[in-house]
């Protein structure tokens, strides 16, 4: 599942193996200029086990949402900002 939080694309697509759904969180920020080179991308591997498809989604986008958030130095929740998918 992709979403967009403050100028990334998220991508929380877990992966299946062994019988567990492994939460990933794949992080692209593009530039706002028009140069498709300056680009950051992070990517965060086996965050958690879970049972289920949407937890491991939910785990990741926490993560996901967390990480932007500190690396913006805000601590501002998400509910005040616009999430799109």
């Amino acid at each position: 599942m992709e979403c967009g939080y403050r100028g990334w694309i998220i991508d929380a697509t877990p992966n299946f193996s062994i019988g567990k759904f492994f939460a990933h969180a794949r992080l692209v920020h593009a530039s706002t200029d028009d140069d498709a080179a300056d680009c950051e991308m992070h990517i965060e591997r086996n965050l958690a086990w879970c049972d289920t498809e949407e937890e491991a989604t939910e785990v990741a986008q926490q993560w996901a949402f967390e990480w932007i958030n500190e690396r913006d130095g805000n601590v501002a929740s998400r509910q005040g900002d616009t999430l799109t998918s």
